[in-house]
């Protein structure tokens, strides 16, 4: 058997302080990862479509608000030409010129800030009246090429495409209707030129009310942007953007702007920049109010929202970066991965300061169990080293004993050789007739009594000292049981030591240190030698 004991317990990476803090983790992570998870695949989602639809709802109110204003500067025109000062005033009646000229100054002033000038004109382009100014031209044109037949045609005011004069920094439109007599007879033309800074106000607004990097433009019928948003506020400078075509023109329509000034051409001449994707949806009367593109003029993902009027063939643009549309919904699921590390790092706290608590008692145990098992394991040790001694020493016992018995019979055979010879020599007395020899005799025979005797009380010294030999026997067997049920309880007590070790996943150390051999055969063996 061994004489020193190595006890090593099996090295784990975690200890069961570290699975608890990772199961406390575990119960706090779960329940947050589901709520990300339907965050991201329910409600992400939900705030995306709700935030598009939020700039859809903006694009709508500001095409109603614009809707709204024009009607009503369509209806003060349509109110103008069912006036009968105007009617007489066109008709030639010189002497309603001062009541013309009152229903002017009256309807100028139901939006003075936008009206540029309210004109009464016949149908061979010449100016009868105007307030304030006289009406500027278009090119070379007071009324547009074929807009007269138009006119007289039709009951309803018509719009015309858009102007732009840089020096005032003032987009228009002029509003057409015809005048007609008692009879019905058309007998002239009012022409309304109007403003568009109520259309460009909303669009300059747009990064104040959708957020950074937003911007707005409105797109006519012919696929122009007759508004863009502008940085700069001043208004000294314009969006590169503004007054340039989403598709290239037909040739009938540029030869159109240049002949009629449409957006300024003259002195910035109309451009275009083609955009796929926003033309096939321009000209879709079926495409989504809502949509994702990359603009020409941007180098990312756009959200875009998109409202037709329903007074002018205009469509009015929202488009809001797809990174600030998904903001929200990011922001919300930052802040939870947030409280999911805040609450990660209270678990762990938690868990290693709960697991230590748990541990310790059982790290100490453990301490605690392996000492009594190194003790055991020492007890058995030595209880081993005295048994083999108690061998040793029952095994010279028996040969002391074989010779005291081999010496105790010589003698006792001795002792009866002396007893018969003495006896045979008394026998015969004739032989010996000196006194003093038959008193030697007497004396042998005496002693060989004594020698008998003495040999009788040896052999009952050496019934009882085989019978303690036995007992002694006995004895070292059971002691050499007890040494091996020991060193057994010595071993199960370690593979508990060594599981428990493994559970609370404390490193085992060398206790060799700690379990000194036990050997105690080379003293014994000298003395025995000497002996």
């Amino acid at each position: 058997m061994s004489r020193s004991f190595v006890a090593r317990a099996t090295k784990r990476r975690f200890s069961l302080s570290i699975y608890i803090s990772l199961l406390l983790v575990a119960v706090a992570i779960i329940p947050l990862l589901v709520t990300i998870v339907g965050i991201e695949i329910f409600l992400r989602p939900s705030l995306v479509s709700q935030i598009s639809a939020d700039m859809e709802r903006d694009a709508q109110t500001h095409v109603q608000l614009i809707d709204t204003y024009l009607a009503e500067r369509l209806n003060d025109v349509e109110t103008l030409s069912e006036s009968d000062s105007i009617k007489n005033m066109l008709a030639g009646d010189r002497n309603s010129k001062d009541a013309a000229s009152n229903t002017l100054f009256t309807s100028l002033h139901r939006d003075i800030a936008d009206y540029i000038s309210l004109s009464l004109l016949d149908f061979n382009n010449n100016v009868i009246l105007s307030y304030p100014t006289a009406p500027t031209l278009h090119g070379s044109y007071l009324i547009l090429p074929g807009m007269t037949q138009k006119i007289k045609a039709t009951q309803k005011v018509i719009v015309s495409d858009v102007f732009f004069d840089p020096l005032a920094n003032n987009p228009s439109v002029d509003l057409y209707a015809r005048v007609v007599d008692k009879t019905l007879q058309p007998v002239g033309i009012i022409r309304a030129s109007l403003s568009l800074h109520r259309l460009w106000q909303p669009v300059d607004a747009t990064p104040q009310q959708e957020g950074a990097n937003s911007y707005a433009f409105v797109l006519d019928q012919h696929g122009v942007r007759i508004a863009y948003t502008n940085p700069d506020h001043s208004g000294f400078k314009h969006p590169q953007y503004l007054f340039t075509s989403i598709v290239q023109p037909p040739l009938d329509f540029q030869q159109r702007i240049k002949n009629e000034n449409l957006y300024g051409n003259n002195t910035n001449a109309v451009k275009s920049f083609p955009d796929e994707k926003l033309t096939s949806i321009q000209n879709d009367a079926q495409a989504p109010l809502i949509f994702s593109f990359n603009p020409i003029d941007q180098n990312q993902t756009f959200e875009a929202a998109r409202y037709t009027s329903t007074v002018v063939p205009w469509t009015y643009y929202v488009l809001k970066p797809l990174s600030t549309v998904t903001g929200l919904a990011d922001q919300q699921l930052l802040g939870i991965f947030i409280v999911v590390t805040i609450m990660l790092m209270l678990a762990l706290v938690i868990g290693l300061q709960v697991g230590g608590r748990i541990t310790s008692p059982i790290t100490r145990s453990v301490t605690s169990l392996r000492k009594n098992s190194m003790s055991l394991k020492t007890l058995a040790d030595e209880e081993q080293v005295v048994a083999t001694e108690q061998s040793w020493m029952v095994e010279a016992s028996q040969v002391a004993l074989q010779s005291i018995r081999y010496y105790t019979n010589a003698a006792s055979v001795a002792a009866q050789r002396l007893t018969g010879l003495s006896t045979e020599l008394a026998r015969r007395p004739n032989n010996f007739q000196d006194f003093r020899l038959n008193q030697s005799l007497k004396e042998i025979a005496e002693a060989a009594k004594y020698v008998d005797l003495a040999v009788k009380h040896q052999e009952s010294a050496n019934e009882k000292l085989a019978a303690a030999l036995r007992v002694t026997t006995r004895a070292m067997e059971q002691l050499t049981s007890g040494a091996k049920s020991t060193d057994e309880a010595a071993a199960q007590l370690e593979i508990i030591v060594r599981q428990l070790t493994e559970v609370v996943g404390t490193q085992g150390r060398d206790f060799s240190s700690d379990a000194q051999p036990v050997d105690r055969q080379s003293g014994f063996i000298d003395h025995m030698q000497k002996e």
